[in-house]
């Protein structure tokens, strides 16, 4: 398995920005379509937060 590469996500709670390479990847419809999404828990609060990759 390829290891995957760090990405930016952003903690809306602790207003910081976090890297890292240990997220999920889902597809979720939307009104606008088919979206992959990378979701991530923050090291700073626990929550789990998502960022959008692109059309799936």
């Amino acid at each position: 398995m390829p290891k995957k590469e760090k990405i930016k996500f952003f903690d809306l709670v602790a207003k910081k920005y976090y890297e890292t390479d240990n997220y999920e990847v889902e597809i979720k419809e939307t009104k606008r379509g088919k979206f992959r999404f990378a979701k991530a828990k923050s090291p700073y609060t626990g929550k789990v937060f998502y960022r959008v990759l692109g059309k799936a």
